[in-house]
């Protein structure tokens, strides 16, 4: 088999297939890389868009939000639903509910600041996708499963699964590199 690294220049042309976004969105962009702040690329939140759109999903989970860069797609991607969102940093939290509200979607957005694990926890509903997005926050292979695990609980029957960051960045081919993060 084959494999492609995903370089810059291919993230590129993958980013110029994604039609125009609107202001909200390009400005997120621009402040996520000058500040270096992780995000879904362009391409992945146009992807994220689609398979919510194609779902006919209502009630989102996303464990992650940053500064509600995905989260905006994951909603766009409803018709009329709802996010429930993770996000510990308080001032990311508060950017993200900034941005929820500029792209028209702040009545939809429930940005919850806290530590994934503990609000899965406590965490009651059923939900149509569930986006993990927490970058490489998991710091051992029982955690790792434990999310899953709580995501799974939380997911209605034919619902999504979806996670960013599940390949370590190529960490997970590598022999060198066995930490217990990257196995599972």
């Amino acid at each position: 088999m084959r494999t492609v690294e995903v370089t810059g220049e291919l993230q590129e042309y993958l980013n110029r297939l994604v039609p125009p976004r609107d202001p909200v969105l390009a400005r997120m962009e621009d402040e996520a890389e000058r500040e270096g702040i992780p995000i879904v690329e362009t391409h992945e939140g146009a992807l994220l868009y689609l398979l919510v759109r194609i779902a006919g999903a209502k009630r989102l989970l996303e464990l992650g939000a940053a500064i509600g860069y995905s989260g905006i797609w994951l909603l766009r991607g409803t018709e009329g639903g709802s996010l429930t969102t993770y996000e510990v940093d308080h001032k990311r939290a508060e950017r993200a509910r900034a941005n929820f509200s500029e792209a028209g979607l702040g009545k939809q957005a429930m940005v919850l600041e806290e530590d994934a694990v503990n609000g899965l926890q406590k965490l009651e509903g059923k939900f149509d996708v569930c986006f993990i997005d927490l970058l490489n926050s998991f710091p051992s292979e029982d955690v790792t499963r434990q999310v899953f695990d709580l995501c799974m609980e939380r997911l209605d029957a034919g619902a999504l699964l979806m996670a960013d960051n599940a390949l370590r960045q190529g960490e997970v081919v590598r022999p060198k590199n066995q930490q217990a993060r990257v196995k599972d």
